[in-house]
């Protein structure tokens, strides 16, 4: 984990540009895991409103940060931003995430519950590989309970998870 994108992000929060932010992806399953190869850092952020986020976007775009495709470039590491106004289970996954550091700095990364939950979410190949490695660290009746919470017709988080789990 690039220290300087923590070190950048902590002077956001504090500045007030957000609110709170948390780790996702593939830099929070090498938290709990093995290190895995990644191009980006995603970061959720703490975002009511969509006017939020584009307040947020709007300071990153005036303060002069390089902008990639939907990345924003953080002292040369590409950084994906998910603000929580795209969906409430972004705000709740940061309100609960776990504070730790990182080369000595505070910063926060999913709890290992909602990290799973994220990748049933996206549910691409990567992140089914990691999820049963995931579940041997997770508390079951909270994972239970946040994916009962966020499944619908068009994310069976209930199906995905037994897909993944039949195939082991």
């Amino acid at each position: 984990m690039e220290e300087k994108v923590i070190k950048r992000l902590n002077r956001l929060k504090q500045a007030g540009v957000i609110r709170d932010y948390a780790i996702g992806g593939a830099h929070a399953v090498a938290y709990y895991l093995e290190p895995v190869k990644t191009l980006d850092i995603d970061i959720f952020i703490l975002a009511e409103s969509d006017q939020d986020f584009y307040d947020f976007r709007s300071y990153i775009r005036k303060s002069g940060f390089k902008m990639s495709g939907t990345h924003v470039v953080i002292d040369n590491t590409p950084v994906h931003f998910l603000p929580g106004s795209m969906d409430p289970f972004i705000n709740e996954a940061i309100r609960k995430a776990k504070r730790i550091r990182v080369g000595g700095i505070p910063t926060k990364v999913l709890s290992v519950e909602y990290l799973i939950v994220s990748l049933l979410i996206s549910f691409r190949l990567k992140d089914k590989m990691v999820i049963p490695d995931l579940l041997e660290l997770a508390d079951k009746e909270k994972l239970r309970a946040i994916k009962e919470r966020y499944s619908n017709e068009e994310t069976p988080l209930d199906k995905r998870l037994q897909r993944i789990l039949d195939s082991i």
